[in-house]
């Protein structure tokens, strides 16, 4: 059985994607043993261990999909999973960002299938006025279309109502209040440690470091490989975000699936969008969300700070952004421009030409 489980839980939108990429190359490398984080646990080469622990919440009623959400499964990546912690001596690292939205009596049910392995969970965290743009997109691009102000009325109105603490499909504050997330895992868990996100555009291998910091595991890496963009989650600008919102509505109502639609997206930001030489600038907050998402964020600061959990990086990287000069949404020039290249993209590859003839 393992030393040890080091499980990290994300949430999403908090360098997770990166963070697996870096493990999953280091595996790939063999600059760290397979058996330290196991990507091979079914018919295919994954970058994390969404898919088992996923499929072990699921079985015991303990998370919320979508309709059309892992569909196939019938226990057996939990099991593949399972065995690959049982079948090595040392620590294993294991990543799923679906993990931090568990209730309580989901979280026991991991930790209970984990042991007799202690569980040791690290939380990566990031400021809420950067999540909350960035898990809009994210919304849009699994295929969703809910307007982005509607959206973030949601979210208020899960947070003022705490609906989130009993009812298992609204899940957003689950994550993100970061004070509750870490109290959860502490009840279970054997240890629970955070890793902030420097702010703004810092260098992402500052996350890797912090991270690797957390972990204890001594084995991995100071310095990573680089990792290749096309391997990355590519962030949108606010105009890209906007652009897959309408692609989202019109697709949809026409009856397309979420699956295919997703596989659009994927075409226009790696080969529409992300040579553009001016993409637009990030998504920032409307006028009229600033003054709440700063007062929340400020809230769960003293909230994860009362866990007294330990912190690899700086507490002020929680703190909500002075938002007076944040460019808010984006244009209608640049959602034309957005929606132009993709345009342009479908146009070249129905003639057969490339988009720069």
């Amino acid at each position: 059985m393992a030393r040890r489980v080091i499980l990290h839980i994300g949430p999403r939108k908090t360098a997770t994607t990166y963070v697996q990429r870096v493990l999953q190359s280091l595996v790939r490398s063999r600059e760290i043993p397979a058996e330290m984080y196991p990507v091979r646990t079914r018919d295919r080469l994954d970058h994390n261990q969404v898919p088992g622990l996923i499929d072990l919440v699921r079985s015991a009623g303990e998370i919320g999909l979508q309709e059309d959400a892992w569909t196939q499964q019938d226990g057996s990546d939990a099991r593949a999973l399972l065995s690959a912690v049982a079948g090595t001596a040392g620590d294993v690292i294991l990543s799923a960002e679906a993990m931090s939205v568990l209730r309580p009596s989901g979280v026991q049910a991991v930790v209970s299938a984990l042991a007799p392995a202690p569980v040791d969970v690290i939380v990566t965290a990031r400021a809420l006025d950067r999540v909350l743009p960035s898990s809009w997109q994210q919304h849009m691009r699994n295929g969703n279309f809910e307007a982005y102000d509607a959206y973030l009325a949601l979210r208020a109105e899960e947070r003022s109502t705490r609906i989130y603490e009993t009812e298992l499909s609204r899940a957003f504050w689950r994550a993100y209040r970061y004070g509750d997330l870490v109290r959860r895992w502490q009840e279970a868990a054997r240890s629970v440690s955070v890793v902030t996100v420097p702010a703004g555009s810092s260098d992402p291998a500052v996350t890797w470091r912090r991270f690797r910091a957390a972990t204890g595991v001594e084995e991995l890496p100071s310095d990573h490989p680089p990792i290749p963009d096309d391997r990355a989650n590519v962030s949108l600008t606010g105009a890209e975000a906007f652009a897959i919102y309408g692609l989202n509505l019109i697709a949809r109502a026409a009856g397309h699936g979420r699956r295919e639609v997703r596989a659009w997206h994927r075409t226009l930001i790696r080969e529409g969008w992300t040579d553009r030489a001016d993409r637009g600038t990030r998504l920032g907050l409307p006028p009229d969300m600033r003054e709440p998402v700063s007062c929340w964020a400020a809230d769960d600061l003293a909230g994860l700070q009362a866990t007294n959990a330990v912190v690899n990086g700086d507490l002020r990287d929680l703190e909500a952004a002075d938002m007076t000069a944040d460019p808010g949404l984006p244009t209608a020039d640049e959602v034309a421009a957005a929606s132009g290249a993709a345009l342009t993209l479908l146009f070249a590859q129905h003639s057969g030409q490339s988009a720069d003839d």
